[in-house]
């Protein structure tokens, strides 16, 4: 009988947490955006705005999660994050007013902070050496198979029973999604020469401090490349939905899992190409690619050309995504990843809580989503410059 090992098995668990925490926590954000203009009369900004004090929470509360899982078992971490996000989407079913929305999106995001890619990345950083990348890629799809078969099961909810009881669907997912897997396999550390066997065999570099990886000129440029590419990303999928709707109301839901199933492409063969491309130069290939895929869904209005743009954007997020921590490993090690990691993070999630705002402030202002697409492209593209600018890599003093 076939034995999956520890590590293995780890990447499972975690593939189901990114897939569930996804699916319900980031591309649910276009699912309750519409709900919370249909159902209690928001206006696209002001709903725009809770999605960006979600990203926002989660990206500071990152670094207290960091700290926490430097300390302690991951799986109480976890525990505690899927809690918080069940009562949260509970809650968002229930509220009133705009002040209510907002505090309720804000202890969303910190939940979601301790189940998603922080923990993620950290432990498969911890669990993998020599195939880092093949495993991070696997674990990655976990966002994309939440976009293809989660978000489709919450905008379903909501149509069908409503905003508060689709809530209470969402949270009971969130929990049995999650839970029990995390408490069952997601081992903090490796524990003894069985569990480094076949990876860190030789050893491994640990790498450089985090004080001398924050004063670097390789650190700032791939903060600011993440700030602007995952702007421009995030706002893009979050408004994607309502953008569909516009149009072709009966096939937003399905211009959604195309999304996501284009992105699970992306990322696996990312993850091939990545064993022989430089990771920087296809970082920037995929940066420009993704502005002018954005820029063709803004101005798409026919079913098959939203699609399309869809199915051509999901490419560009399976790709990118996963590129932060694979090129912050590559440049500084594992020695202080996880604080690494969480700064950076914390400086693209400022970008993440500005994408959604700023295109619904753009949508207004404009009048429609044609223009606030096309600024998006813009900013996508200022993500490219800044990783040039950073140079090929970090050079040790």
């Amino acid at each position: 009988m076939l034995r999956i090992s520890t590590r293995w098995q780890i990447v499972g668990a975690l593939f189901a947490m990114m897939m569930f925490s996804s699916g319900l926590g980031f591309y649910n954000q276009s699912v309750l955006l519409e709900a919370l203009t249909r159902e209690r009369g928001f206006s696209v900004f002001s709903a725009s705005f809770a999605s960006t004090v979600f990203f926002a929470t989660s990206g500071f509360v990152g670094l207290a999660v960091a700290s926490l899982i430097e300390r302690i078992d991951a799986r109480w971490s976890v525990a505690a994050g899927v809690a918080i996000c069940a009562v949260s989407l509970v809650a968002i079913g229930r509220v009133e007013t705009v002040l209510e929305v907002y505090v309720v999106f804000v202890v969303f995001g910190i939940g979601f902070s301790a189940t998603n890619m922080l923990t993620a990345s950290t432990l498969i950083t911890r669990w993998f050496a020599r195939r880092r990348a093949f495993a991070l890629s696997i674990v990655f799809t976990g966002l994309s198979a939440g976009g293809i078969v989660v978000a489709p099961f919450a905008a379903w909810a909501v149509a069908e029973h409503g905003l508060s009881r689709g809530t209470e669907l969402m949270a009971a997912a969130y929990v049995l999604g999650i839970l029990p897997l995390a408490l069952w396999r997601l081992l903090p550390r490796p524990r003894g020469e069985t569990d480094l066997a076949g990876e860190f065999d030789g050893g491994e570099d640990p790498g450089v401090g985090a004080r001398e990886a924050f004063r670097s000129r390789y650190f700032a440029g791939i903060a600011v490349t993440f700030f602007f590419g995952l702007m421009a990303q995030v706002g893009g999928i979050a408004h994607q939905f309502k953008l569909v709707s516009a149009y072709e109301p009966a096939v937003a839901g399905r211009a959604v899992a195309v999304l996501a199933a284009a992105s699970v492409v992306g990322r696996l063969a990312s993850g091939a190409l990545l064993e022989r491309l430089p990771y920087r130069a296809f970082a920037l290939a995929t940066l420009a690619l993704q502005g002018a895929t954005l820029f063709v869904l803004g101005s798409s209005t026919t079913v098959a050309g939203l699609l399309t743009a869809s199915g051509a954007f999901g490419l560009t997020i399976g790709s990118f995504l996963m590129m932060q921590p694979l090129l912050l490993a590559e440049a500084f090690g594992t020695r202080s990843f996880a604080r690494i990691y969480s700064v950076s993070t914390l400086c693209a999630s400022v970008g993440v809580a500005l994408g959604p705002l700023l295109l619904g402030w753009a949508h207004d202002f404009a009048g429609g989503y044609r223009n606030a697409y096309a600024l998006s492209t813009g900013i996508s593209w200022l993500g490219c410059v800044s990783l040039w600018a950073a140079g090929r890599g970090y050079v040790r003093r």
